[in-house]
């Protein structure tokens, strides 16, 4: 991952910071590589900063260490979530490789995801924050994509459903001390568009 721009990760030279070390980040990919039998992928930012978009540059570089796909968020590390994704950097991206590109960044909705397809070519979408409390966005793009059905909203009883069948397996996985912790900002992310919630 070094598309991570938290500054406790970038901070310590991990995450979106490797792409300001293009030869680590390649030393890196092709170590991975190498050592795993499973496919290695990268995701990626569109650089460190405004000055410094290099995302082009470093997936030819994966694409030479043997990543077998690019996941390229199109922010900088600088922008964090601000802004507006480039779809340019995503379509400059994969037409600068044979590997499939995944585009993300501002994906939230069936149409969004249609539209970052056509616009950058990209191979595949990543939902990242819009899937919080919306779980089911994955199965309403799907539909929009595979079938051009857009499927409702849940209603409030539907999401409250939903909101306790991943509470319960949050609390089963860590219990029920570091659950239910964990779980207050996903109930808050369930009922954020409710009326009155």
């Amino acid at each position: 991952n070094m598309g991570c721009p938290a500054p406790k990760i970038a901070g310590n030279f991990a995450g979106a910071a490797l792409m300001k070390n293009p030869p680590l980040a390649y030393e890196i990919v092709k170590a991975c590589a190498r050592a795993s039998c499973l496919p290695v992928t990268v995701k990626m930012r569109s650089g460190w900063d405004a000055g410094s978009v290099n995302a082009v540059s470093l997936a030819q570089r994966f694409e030479e260490a043997g990543a077998a796909a690019l996941a390229v968020h199109g922010r900088t590390r600088e922008q964090m979530y601000a802004g507006k994704a480039d779809y340019m950097v995503m379509a400059a991206v994969k037409k600068a490789v044979r590997i499939p590109v995944i585009g993300s960044g501002d994906v939230c909705s069936p149409h969004s995801a249609l539209d970052m397809l056509e616009r950058t070519g990209c191979d595949m979408v990543m939902v990242g924050r819009a899937a919080l409390g919306r779980p089911w966005l994955f199965s309403q793009i799907n539909a929009f994509l595979e079938r051009g059905e857009l499927l409702p909203e849940p209603g409030a009883g539907e999401r409250m459903r939903v909101m306790l069948e991943h509470v319960g397996r949050i609390i089963r996985y860590k219990g029920e001390y570091i659950g239910i912790r964990e779980a207050r900002k996903h109930a808050a992310w369930y009922i954020k568009s409710i009326r009155s919630a």
